[in-house]
């Protein structure tokens, strides 16, 4: 399926732009824009319909020459991954996939993303407070004397336990680290 939102579109599909290598070799840029499926059959069967169009022969190889609201896996990802990093994104969305990319490489891991992810917040220091607010122990300590705890301290400790990605709208991901 090719792609013909545009960027005015509230929900922008992630995108990648598939280039036939027999082409590119001669001088001449030939591909297309796609959505990936997050079948790996239902892909290369996409791949493929953009390597028939080629007017060289013995198209048959590809690249990926670039990437939109999709991470970067580089010019020759595996049909596998691309449809793990595709079904991940609709399970959760581009911006988060992309975060947790940054934080582990491992696509495999994809599939264990709850297990490390904290949620969303304007910033570390906001996830340390509610962290703390949560702890029954520390709704133990009177109130009078909350009001001496170090918070920014202990945001800055807690903080070596785990991974922050800036998010693009001014927050942060946070995921733990094991």
């Amino acid at each position: 399926m090719i792609n013909t939102n545009t960027k005015e579109d509230k929900d922008i599909q992630p995108q990648i732009y598939i280039a036939c290598l027999a082409s590119y070799n001669s001088g001449i840029l030939h591909g297309a824009w796609i959505v990936p499926s997050n079948d790996e059959e239902e892909l290369q069967k996409q791949i493929n319909a953009i390597l028939k169009t080629s007017k060289q022969p013995f198209a048959e190889e590809w690249a990926i020459h670039a990437y939109d609201n999709f991470p970067d896996l580089g010019e020759y990802p595996s049909i596998e991954n691309i449809c793990k990093v595709q079904n991940a994104i609709e399970q959760y969305d581009y911006e988060l996939i992309n975060a947790y990319l940054q934080y582990n490489n491992d696509i495999d891991s994809l599939d264990s993303i709850d297990d490390s992810y904290m949620g969303e917040y304007d910033s570390f220091q906001e996830y340390a407070e509610q962290f703390l607010m949560d702890c029954d122990e520390f709704h133990m300590i009177p109130d009078h004397l909350q009001y001496y705890f170090d918070y920014e301290q202990y945001a800055r400790n807690l903080q070596y336990d785990y991974y922050v990605v800036e998010s693009n709208n001014h927050g942060v991901y946070i995921f733990r680290n094991f």
